[in-house]
């Protein structure tokens, strides 16, 4: 009888890179933006050699993610709130922290200051930026949207460009370019390629028009 793998991973091409998933039985364990190339390689090279620890692709739950992921960088709104996570290895504190990063809606932004203020006295500010900075699962886990007092955008664990990225398709503007990208090379025209529905962004458009 087949030996399940302990991991099942599954990389990603989105229009700005790479975003390799990882999950460990039904559940996603570590999403990686932009991740080395080379590491993406060793992991197949080790999933050919060592088939019962890890296998590429084979599971459920990661295409499901993977296409949700897809769906985010081509300008949908999308909830990660159901995907079933792993977060063995972290604190109590850490998975507090992030359940209320989980909190802030798409589109929006919270300081490091008003999550420590919803920890119920657990934390500080500097507190919640390390919490943060060991998310495992970043934009599953949506901790970009958390940046400092001042407007000024923050740390985050894929880098700051990857962070900047993240808040731009939330806000609309990189969503309607890349609608309008996608719609100028002929669009996913092929009958269920593409569920037929607008982004957010172009309904409020078509609405105030």
């Amino acid at each position: 009888m087949p030996v399940e793998p302990v991991l099942h991973f599954l990389a990603v091409e989105v229009p700005f890179g790479l975003i390799l998933l990882v999950a460990r039985g039904a559940r996603l364990a570590r999403a990686y933006l932009g991740p080395d190339p080379g590491a993406v390689s060793d992991l197949a090279s080790l999933a050919r050699r060592l088939p019962s620890l890890a296998a590429e692709g084979g599971s459920t739950l990661l295409t499901q993610v993977a296409r949700m992921v897809r769906r985010y960088f081509a300008g949908y709104r999308v909830d990660f709130s159901q995907v079933p996570l792993d977060l063995d290895g972290s604190t109590e504190f850490q998975r507090a922290v992030w359940t209320v990063a989980c909190t802030i809606p798409y589109g929006s932004t919270r300081s490091y200051g008003w999550v420590a203020a919803h920890l119920q006295g657990r934390g500080c500010p500097r507190a919640v930026g390390q919490a943060l900075a060991r998310n495992p699962l970043p934009l599953v886990i949506p901790c970009h949207r958390v940046i400092e007092e001042s407007g000024a955008r923050g740390g985050f664990t894929a880098g700051e460009g990857w962070k900047d990225l993240l808040l731009e398709i939330e806000g609309g503007e990189q969503r309607l370019r890349l609608r309008e990208r996608r719609v100028r090379r002929g669009g996913p025209s092929r009958r269920g390629a593409e569920p037929p529905e607008q982004s957010h962004v172009s309904r409020r458009k078509e609405q105030e028009s």
